[in-house]
């Protein structure tokens, strides 16, 4: 398994260069720059199936019929960046303002139209945000967040950082949650992976209402609900 990580990994780092220099022109276009951003993220997924013989499962149902949404997803591994431009025609991703500086992959980011969050000036970049993502909900976006703020350990669920409140306290949409248990299969700064099936799993949605503390009490209990069931699964 270890050769099989090295040989993905080498994929997964040499495709980002090659194909980000290859098709810059392709920046010229919104839509041109999606179909690229998706062609190496299939060969990713595809890489993980084939290659580390990985096999993925979404379960989508409460999202299934949905166009427009805002989707918190725990946050495990680089798998959790990549996977959703392969299961949606509309996605973009609310990411940490530093990714916009990396060479290639802050060049692609920005033309996709990701939305980027300063840390530093939270209550301004959740504003900002806000007004943004009214605009991609309604144009049946896909918006993917990571509430817990960065990626977490294996078999471990963050605390909730206030801002997905904040957003949909501003908003007033449902907030659709997905499990993700992709840690051990692609766990952070290590060149080894694990031959483990990837599980996604949309989760009942949070409507509009809560305060702020049972919001992020209930998020993360959903999320550990899930973490605890995969866990309990792996010792039968």
């Amino acid at each position: 398994m270890f050769l099989k990580s090295i040989i993905f990994k080498f994929i997964f780092f040499t495709s980002i260069i090659l194909l980000g220099v290859i098709f810059l022109p392709f920046l010229i276009s919104k839509d041109l720059t999606f179909k690229v951003v998706r062609l190496w993220a299939n060969i990713i997924i595809f890489a993980l199936r084939k290659i580390l013989n990985i096999k993925i499962r979404f379960d989508y149902s409460y999202i299934k019929k949905k166009s427009g949404a805002i989707i918190a997803a725990n946050h495990k591994s680089a798998f959790d960046t990549i996977y959703f431009l392969t299961a949606f025609d509309k996605v973009i991703y609310v990411v940490k303002e530093e990714l916009k500086y990396l060479p290639v992959y802050g060049w692609y980011a920005i033309r996709l139209g990701n939305i980027f969050i300063n840390r530093k000036r939270k209550i301004e970049s959740m504003r900002k945000l806000s007004k943004s993502l009214e605009k991609y909900i309604k144009n049946g976006y896909k918006v993917i967040i990571f509430p817990e703020g960065t990626r977490q350990p294996a078999n471990r669920i963050g605390d909730i950082k206030p801002g997905i409140f904040f957003i949909q306290s501003i908003l007033k949409e449902p907030i659709y949650p997905i499990f993700i248990n992709s840690g051990n299969v692609w766990p952070k700064d290590s060149l080894f992976m694990k031959k483990e099936d990837i599980l996604l799993k949309s989760l009942k949605p949070i409507k509009y209402g809560l305060n702020k503390d049972d919001f992020k009490k209930k998020l993360k209990k959903a999320y550990e609900q899930c973490n605890y069931e995969k866990k309990s699964s792996e010792l039968r």
